[in-house]
C-alpha cells in the first residue's frame, strides 16, 4: 500500500465571502474557473446539488487537445453555507480507485476571504502535482473575482 498524506493549500481573495461562495456552488461560475492553467470545464456539464448528499459534477477537458478529459463526480458530503463545503469523488481512475475527500472551508474578515481546502488521502507521489493544479486553478479564480472586486 502506497503511503497516503493529506494536501492543505490556503488562500485568500480580495473579495467577500459571498462572492467566493457563489464561485464554488453557481455551476455559471464554476464552468469559468475550475481547474488548473490549460484545462476548460465543458459549460453543460457542470452540475451542483446544493444539499448533502447532492451531485457536484463537471468535466474538465485540456484547452490543447480535447480528447483529454477529467471527470469530478463527487457526493457533497457537508453543506454549511457560506462557511463549509465537503464532497467525496470516487472510487474510479481518475482518484487512482480512492475515495478522495475534499473540504473547503471559508472565512471573512476586512472584506476580504479566506479559503482553505483540504483533500484526503493522497499519495505523497501526487502531493506535488496537484498542490501546483489546485494554485493554477485559485490564480484563475482570482482573476475572475478581480473582474468585480
Amino acid at each position: 500500500m502506497e503511503s497516503m498524506t493529506e494536501l492543505v493549500v490556503a488562500r485568500q481573495f480580495s473579495a467577500p465571502k459571498n462572492a467566493v461562495w457563489a464561485a464554488f456552488v453557481e455551476p455559471e461560475i464554476i464552468a469559468q474557473w475550475w481547474g488548473p492553467e490549460g484545462w476548460l470545464v465543458e459549460d453543460d456539464s457542470v452540475v451542483f446539488e446544493a444539499k448533502v448528499g447532492g451531485r457536484h459534477e463537471l468535466n474538465m477537458v485540456q484547452a490543447g487537445n480535447p480528447e483529454v478529459r477529467v471527470p469530478l463526480k463527487a457526493v457533497l458530503t457537508a453543506f454549511d453555507e457560506y462557511e463549509c463545503l465537503a464532497s467525496a469523488d470516487g472510487p474510479h481512475e481518475m482518484t487512482l480507485d480512492l475515495v478522495i475527500e475534499t473540504r473547503i472551508e471559508f472565512k471573512e474578515f476586512a472584506g476580504q476571504t479566506m479559503l482553505t481546502l483540504t483533500q484526503t488521502p493522497l499519495p505523497h507521489e501526487v502531493i506535488e502535482s496537484s498542490t501546483q493544479a489546485w494554485h493554477s486553478a485559485f490564480a484563475k479564480l482570482e482573476a475572475l473575482l478581480a473582474e468585480y472586486f
